[in-house]
């Protein structure tokens, strides 16, 4: 795994905040317009309304650019399972897991150009899930809820790779409707929750 791009010093007053948080949105509409081929820095720092110079303050590179979009839609997704969680409350486990889907998802259609080179293109830019603090968040959040369902919290690894594959594999590719699509993956981690107590000496991937 080749070493993930960093930026050069991460902004502290609110001012600074701002003009990261417009670099990263600019990149994010380039990336989902015309992919990775048509990121520059210039481009970017252009459609953010900052001077060049500004963005090399935080970004040296384009890849470092990509790598801050990773660690973003991280934090997207994490506040969206808890949104998510929050919000069914009290609902059975199947419901739960339906809206946790749906959530999902809308985060993820909502920019399929953008996610398609996250996930796909430059999927090295981002943190392996045993070193990443918004993964071991996810992890932990999805353990509890599971736990509270009176579900084997054990395994909340195996479904967050389920869930993972089954997102990025059918929500970037064209042809279904959200619905579709949260009826099917939902059904399809709904039966793995509800296999016995036993399944889950099924050797681990």
């Amino acid at each position: 795994m080749p070493m993930i791009p960093q930026a050069r010093k991460q902004p502290g007053q609110a001012r600074s905040r701002h003009v990261v948080a417009a670099i990263l949105e600019a990149t994010a509409r380039i990336l989902e317009r015309d992919g990775y081929a048509g990121l520059t820095t210039n481009r970017a720092a252009e459609l953010a309304g900052v001077g060049i110079g500004s963005l090399y303050q935080y970004f040296p590179n384009k890849q470092a650019l990509v790598a801050a979009l990773h660690r973003r839609h991280g934090e997207e997704t994490l506040a969206t399972v808890r949104e998510a969680l929050r919000l069914s409350a009290g609902q059975p486990w199947p419901a739960q897991l339906e809206q946790l889907v749906s959530a999902c998802l809308r985060l993820h259609l909502a920019a399929p150009g953008l996610h398609r080179v996250l996930e796909r293109e430059w999927p090295q830019f981002d943190l392996p899930p045993a070193d990443n603090p918004l993964d071991l968040e996810l992890l932990a959040c999805v353990e509890a809820w599971l736990a509270d369902s009176g579900l084997p919290a054990a395994r909340a690894p195996r479904l967050l790779r389920m869930a993972d594959s089954l997102l990025h594999g059918l929500a970037l590719d064209a042809g279904a409707e959200q619905a579709e699509l949260t009826r099917c993956i939902a059904a399809a981690l709904s039966a793995y929750l509800a296999l016995p107590a036993d399944g889950d000496k099924i050797s681990t991937l």
